[in-house]
């Protein structure tokens, strides 16, 4: 009965007339009721009517301001008696469920319930089929956030400018969600206001944008920074702004700027920027609020968590930055890095193993703060050899310390002489409970290779994947895995690969591709392979050293702000 023309109801779109229909097609068959649904400008979209039905004159209806919403036309059959009821979808009207009836009698008042009842199935179980919808594109983008996060981490863990720590925070955001306007407000403890560190689409002069001040419990930002807790608001207009002449709306006395503003969509998110520098305590950083979602008037529980997520990455890495700010004692930072430099390098190796038929080198270049590079090498009386190549979240002393747990218990398993995706799988459980209470993760790539058969068995734990040179031509050695502290329990998968002679792999960390210039431009992956390429007939020792050449000449004095490492398998 739908026209191209018609308006259809959100809860139609969602369930769909195969599920609808039957449902009052079966309600119909033992009431005397003939059911219809309708949008909300009165416009028949669905009946119970069967497809065969006789031919019935179809009714008209009105849209009317009173408890049913909705009346017969005045050219309507006589004796018709109509009942009806809203749906309602996230709270709005999105059209009605209507019931004809020639029984004007007492059982009028249990049809009027009937109607009711089911016009609320109807808009809860599209809410439901709603939410549904969006947790499945949520676990779908899973993968991206967790990469997101994991970008977030590493890049601002390094960084110790907060201006900076919040614009990279906003523009990820901004970018993962879709927004057209968001801001990030610190918290002053001088001044005793919360203050706008980072925007992205406010329309305000740079003036404006110093002035804006918000103190604690005023406003969306100053309720949220004070309550520690997420607000999610549906309506931005009449839940803000309820009392408040729609010309005389603005953020001075209601939110978080100081100046009149206007929304695209009803929708507003606003999440504290917590951590938690002791398990008893909790510091409010400051807020991260959005609005004018694209594509969307609501906010999805994705989002609210991806973006809670990014502000607690945030949130501790501000926390960090305070405090090396108030940090007087230079030397006493100065001994905390070294220590922790003096961690790092106790757990690299010394020289690489002697296995017939293969040539190692391997180098780690620390960076100018602490990272979390490690790698290792592992023979069996068998004639096989483990690698693994890691990379700790953190760039502090947990961090190092962090490492060294997961290297014992990492040659704990390898002891074993259990597969590659079993090592890491038993080493990701043992550090799951460490990591989760660090709020660290780390990236781990583990390889065996046989010297008797030249087979390579390998597996990823969210590590950059090596790269395979073959014939001149460079390939990558793809498997899947979750980053090692991210879950308790996963499965990695596990391939295996015949090496040939003259076949070179290249195993390293983020460090090597993420070098930037003094223009800030990326080494990137292809930059590495087309080294390898050039230069993959050299061996394994002075590839590696042109590798750690191609990336000094590439990035000059602005290489050592990541750990950079590099191991280099040749088969000869």
């Amino acid at each position: 009965m739908q026209s191209q023309n018609i308006r259809i109801p959100r809860s139609v779109e969602i369930l769909g007339e195969h599920q609808i229909q039957p449902i009052l097609k079966r309600v119909a068959s033992f009431v005397p009721l003939t059911f219809y649904v309708l949008n909300v400008e009165g416009h028949i979209v669905m009946s119970s009517l069967s497809d065969n039905a006789e031919a019935k004159p179809v009714p008209l209806f009105v849209v009317q301001n009173d408890a049913q919403g909705v009346s017969l036309a005045e050219n309507a059959p006589e004796g018709v008696v109509l009942i009806a009821a809203p749906i309602l979808f996230q709270g709005d009207l999105d059209g009605y469920l209507a019931g004809l009836t020639e029984n004007d009698s007492a059982e009028n008042r249990e049809f009027r319930l009937l109607i009711e009842f089911l016009s609320e199935r109807i808009g809860e179980k599209a809410y439901s089929e709603y939410e549904l919808q969006n947790l499945t594109e949520e676990l779908i983008e899973k993968y991206n956030e967790v990469n997101l996060i994991y970008d977030i981490a590493d890049t601002i863990g390094a960084v110790l400018n907060s201006n900076t720590v919040c614009n990279f925070i906003l523009e990820k955001a901004v970018r993962v969600i879709g927004v057209d306007k968001a801001s990030v407000m610190l918290y002053d403890d001088h001044l005793e206001r919360l203050f706008l560190a980072a925007s992205y689409g406010l329309d305000l002069t740079e003036e404006e944008l110093k002035q804006v001040f918000v103190k604690p419990g005023e406003g969306v930002s100053g309720k949220v920074f004070v309550s520690g807790k997420h607000l999610l608001i549906e309506d931005i207009e009449n839940d803000i702004f309820p009392d408040i002449p729609h010309t005389e709306r603005n953020y001075k006395s209601k939110s978080f700027v100081s100046v009149p503003m206007r929304y695209k969509r009803k929708s507003f998110l606003s999440i504290p920027m917590i951590c938690s520098p002791k398990q008893s305590e909790k510091r409010v950083m400051g807020v991260i609020n959005m609005t004018d979602k694209q594509g969307s008037d609501m906010f999805t529980s994705g989002d609210l968590r991806l973006l809670t997520a990014i502000a607690s990455q945030a949130a501790m890495s501000l926390y960090n930055i305070e405090l090396i700010e108030e940090v007087k004692d230079a030397e006493r930072v100065k001994r905390e890095m070294e220590i922790a430099q003096q961690i790092q390098t106790g757990l690299l190796p010394g020289d690489p193993p002697s296995l017939p038929g293969i040539e190692l080198a391997g180098r780690c270049l620390p960076a100018t703060q602490v990272g979390g590079d490690y790698y290792d090498f592992f023979l069996s009386p068998d004639n096989k050899l483990g690698m693994v190549i890691a990379d700790v979240s953190g760039h502090n002393v947990g961090a190092a310390l962090m490492m060294a747990a997961a290297r014992s218990t990492l040659r704990s398993e390898v002891l074993t002489q259990q597969s590659p995706a079993t090592i890491l799988g038993k080493t990701n459980f043992i550090l799951y409970s460490d990591l989760t209470n660090a709020e660290l993760f780390i990236t781990m790539f583990y390889a065996e290779y046989d010297a008797n058969t030249r087979v390579l068995r390998y597996s990823n734990g969210g590590h950059n994947n090596p790269i395979l040179l073959h014939d001149g031509v460079c390939s990558l050695l793809d498997t899947e895995g979750m980053l090692i502290g991210m879950l308790e329990s996963v499965d990695f998968e596990e391939k295996a690969l015949t090496l040939q002679s003259g076949d070179v792999i290249i195993f390293y960390t983020d460090g090597v591709v993420e070098a930037v210039n003094d223009a800030g431009e990326m080494f990137k992956l292809e930059r590495l392979r087309q080294v390898i390429e050039r230069y993959g007939h050299y061996n394994s020792h002075d590839l590696l050293e042109t590798i750690y050449t191609a990336l000094q000449e590439y990035s000059g004095s602005a290489l050592g702000s990541d750990d950079i490492t590099v191991v280099v398998l040749k088969v000869h």
